[in-house]
């Protein structure tokens, strides 16, 4: 019996980790079946406990749940966390302000119903202030094993960027980019060359053996694998000298080159015979090299420019970078 709940609770987890873009997707505003947070307080004061619940309302058969809290680490600290379900509650993973925590039930079971309590969270603080303790999303899964992902405020800095909001959400809710802090993701920053193929790496789940590397790149960086796989599987070229350039932002004509390649070697490639640039008054600017790359992603809809120019050598930001990846994965 032991063996079987084990293996029905890995197959729970596995759904949970791989539903990126499958399940649905439901924002704050549109949903009966929410989730909320309660406290008694949200002034941390060193050394005293700061309660929370994290509750789930109007629920309709909640068998599994992966929630996302985020907090300032600066004043508060994670205690402890406990489930008030029966089931599997699997331990808390903390990381610079942010806490996943996760639960599932075992065997035949018809889920939650109604309003219920999912689990006690308590905070230490360390120093006065603002815990800024907030829900960032719950991932959500029925007896079936479908999931739905409802999405809260994850990045307080998005402000502006509402054309990319929703994939910056949904891609940080599928483990594929992370902020610059608990709740800040900086969209309008460059992005790297090497950030960016870091991205397509995990986004596409691309892997090889990786048995050298770019002059430039060491193996005690954090991008070194994924630098490697895209430069063993033919998608980053590189410069002469055998050099990467890791560290240098990325032109947009170049990020549309990379992710072209990694599109065809994941199995997902472009119509080489559908290439047109004609429709950006800029279209002069395009390098030859990069031409019949971004007349495709055009054509497929991955890149739509801005104001009529798709503006080639300008730089990528991580904003941008997230909506093209995004489009890629659901191309």
């Amino acid at each position: 019996m032991r063996i079987k709940n084990f293996i029905i609770l890995k197959s729970i987890i596995a759904v949970m980790v791989a539903a990126i873009f499958i399940p649905n997707v439901v924002f704050a505003e549109v949903r009966t079946t929410d989730f909320s947070l309660s406290m008694k307080a949200e002034i941390a004061v060193p050394d005293q406990k700061l309660e929370v619940t994290l509750n789930g309302n109007n629920l309709n058969g909640l068998y599994a749940y992966e929630a996302l809290i985020t907090y300032d680490p600066k004043q508060v600290e994670f205690d402890k966390a406990e489930s008030r379900l029966k089931g599997f509650f699997i331990p808390p993973k903390i990381d610079n302000g942010r806490m996943m925590i996760a639960f599932t039930h075992i065997g035949n079971k018809s889920g939650e119903q109604g309003n219920t309590v999912l689990s006690n969270i308590v905070f230490k603080g360390k120093a006065r202030g603002d815990a800024k303790i907030k829900l960032a999303y719950v991932k959500a899964l029925d007896p079936k094993l479908t999931a739905t992902t409802f999405i809260y405020t994850i990045f307080n800095d998005l402000s502006g960027y509402d054309w990319a909001k929703k994939e910056i959400e949904s891609l940080m809710v599928s483990g594929i980019i992370k902020g610059i802090s608990a709740t800040t993701f900086n969209p309008g920053a460059n992005i790297t060359r090497a950030d960016f193929i870091s991205l397509l790496i995990r986004a596409l789940k691309l892997s090889a053996t990786v048995d050298g590397n770019f002059n430039d790149i060491k193996q005690s960086d954090y991008y070194y694998k994924e630098v490697g796989i895209a430069k063993k599987l033919g998608i980053a070229q590189g410069l002469e000298d055998n050099r990467f350039e890791p560290k240098k932002s990325i032109s947009r004509q170049d990020m549309m080159v990379l992710a072209a390649r990694a599109m065809k070697i994941s199995g997902k490639p472009l119509d080489e015979s559908a290439s047109d640039l004609s429709h950006f008054s800029d279209s002069g600017e395009v390098a030859t090299y990069a031409a019949r790359q971004l007349g495709q992603m055009a054509k497929e809809g991955i890149i739509k420019g801005d104001n009529g120019m798709i503006k080639p050598n300008g730089k990528a930001i991580r904003a941008e970078a997230a909506v093209i990846i995004y489009r890629i994965m659901n191309n």
